[in-house]
């Protein structure tokens, strides 16, 4: 059979079978969408994931002292716990870190300007946490060594924390308060 005569056949049979034909071509377009719109959304999906991998970070080690030889809350007594001191220890004796840092968590209240905002989450931290967690300072400074040593009541806010207080105001210099406590703002977070 000639090419043009497999033509005229496979012509013939689609005009003489129109919704056949339709049908047939609209479940084809259908089913390919159908295939893009799962890989759009599976490649978006694995993206987001990655950047959530690379937003605690990729190349990060926590160390927790929550866990005991034989699990969690394993044997008698207190949980065991590290102290601010075994950071310059974990720095000392480990070799390869880019940077080290401790962290703790809350949920507080915080006041500035004219607003208050409520639950927001607080991390206590140390002068490496913008080189570990690879985050960047937009105005003013992170917190320093000198202000952890002395104690300093200083504060860096995120980006929308400074937003929602101080509006268009510059929030370096200002004032907040945190829980009960009084911090001077050093900086804003990109």
């Amino acid at each position: 059979m000639s090419l043009w005569r497999t033509f005229k056949v496979a012509w013939e049979g689609l005009t003489l079978n129109k919704v056949r034909s339709f049908l047939t071509t609209l479940g084809v377009i259908i089913g390919v969408g159908a295939v893009i719109v799962m890989m759009a959304v599976s490649a978006g999906a694995e993206a987001e994931i990655a950047d959530q991998i690379n937003a605690l970070g990729a190349n990060l080690i926590m160390v927790m002292p929550s866990m005991s030889r034989g699990g969690f809350g394993a044997g008698a007594g207190p949980p065991p716990s590290l102290a601010y001191d075994d950071l310059a220890a974990i720095e000392e004796k480990v070799s390869g870190i880019n940077g080290i840092s401790a962290d703790q968590n809350s949920t507080q209240d915080v006041k500035g300007g004219d607003a208050t905002l409520e639950d927001i989450s607080i991390i206590g931290t140390t002068a490496d946490f913008t080189a570990v967690r690879e985050y960047a300072v937009a105005e003013g400074r992170f917190l320093s060594d000198k202000d952890n040593d002395r104690a300093n009541k200083v504060a860096v806010l995120g980006y929308d924390i400074a937003e929602e207080l101080f509006g268009d105001q510059v929030a370096v210099g200002q004032s907040v308060k945190i829980g009960t406590t009084k911090f001077t703002v050093v900086g804003v977070m990109a």
